[in-house]
């Protein structure tokens, strides 16, 4: 069985419900690990109308959206910088793409979540760069892809570089419990803040990913997989609605890790289901479902006026 909207929106409810009643119960609002060498780097998001939700992210919700382009493959996406390096990008099948053509499985994988309602296709995660060893982060160490990849032969040998030069990843087999996470290589210059001269900032104060909930098949595999990067395993979670997730923090944000099997999700769905936004202390708190993106929950969340 598929989930369908309405059920993300409840499981993203449960969950965002879960982290207010940590934070009232004074336990830290986030589950971070300085000294891992993973950091969040971006989730693509299959949309059926990609000039429509960029729209509406723009004119409703205060996001700027920009860098709209078509890939050789008939793709085209537009997306969501941060200033922290971190965005969403927003990828949909364009006219030409063809995805019954021999060995394009990414335009395959799009049209079928798309058609299954679209959604956060994959979670990408880079390691600490110059900018994280210049900013003083404790343990900080440069992790280019080849030192990622290194690390996690030794509990994942499928997983396999690709590419040269900029936009490196290294990725799972599409029948592996892991493919919705891939590892791409550090670009300091994606690190330059959206509100430099000239490059237009957000409307809603917004500044990087904060957390991202994702579903998959062997959530204990995942959890195992983001430990050997020196990630920190902050416990299970009991949430609402018989949802258990496990938070693991990383560098500067957290991975809430959810079992899909305990919502009978379809595999071949959108594994992200939620995302928290990070906010500057002047952004409204805002609940944004995107019900023409798989029903995608966004929560953007204000820092506290001392920066946290």
């Amino acid at each position: 069985m598929t989930y369908q909207p309405h059920m993300v929106a409840i499981v993203a409810c449960a969950l965002l419900g879960t982290a207010a009643d940590a934070l009232a119960q004074g336990t830290p609002a986030a589950c971070v690990a300085p000294g891992s060498s993973l950091r969040l780097d971006h989730v693509p998001v299959a949309v059926g109308d990609l000039e429509a939700l960029s729209n509406r992210l723009t004119d409703e919700f205060g996001f700027h959206v920009h860098d709209r382009r078509g890939e050789a493959n008939g793709m085209e996406t537009a997306e969501i910088g941060f200033g922290d390096g971190t965005r969403l990008e927003l990828r949909t099948v364009g006219g030409s793409a063809d995805p019954d053509a021999s060995g394009i499985t990414e335009v395959r994988r799009y049209a079928d979540l798309i058609a299954d309602g679209g959604g956060g296709a994959y979670l990408a995660l880079s390691g600490a760069d110059g900018a994280d060893v210049a900013a003083g982060a404790a343990g900080a160490a440069a992790t280019g892809l080849d030192a990622l990849v290194a690390v996690a032969r030794d509990i994942e040998p499928g997983l396999a570089a690709a590419g040269s030069g900029a936009g490196r990843t290294a990725s799972f087999p599409p029948d592996h419990p892991l493919h919705p996470v891939f590892l791409v290589d550090s670009d300091p210059g994606a690190r330059e803040p959206p509100n430099l001269p000239g490059a237009p900032g957000h409307a809603n104060g917004a500044r990087g990913l904060q957390a991202v909930w994702i579903m998959v098949e062997d959530p204990e595999r995942l959890t195992r997989f983001l430990l050997a990067f020196g990630a920190r395993d902050c416990g299970p979670s009991r949430h609402p609605e018989h949802l258990y997730g496990r938070a693991v923090g990383i560098r500067g944000g957290t991975v809430y890790v959810v079992d899909a099997r305990l919502w009978m999700a379809d595999p071949g769905s959108a594994p992200v289901v939620s995302l928290t936004v990070r906010g500057g202390p002047e952004s409204v708190s805002d609940n944004i479902v995107l019900g023409n993106a798989g029903g995608l929950w966004i929560e953007l969340r204000p820092a506290s006026p001392q920066g946290e």
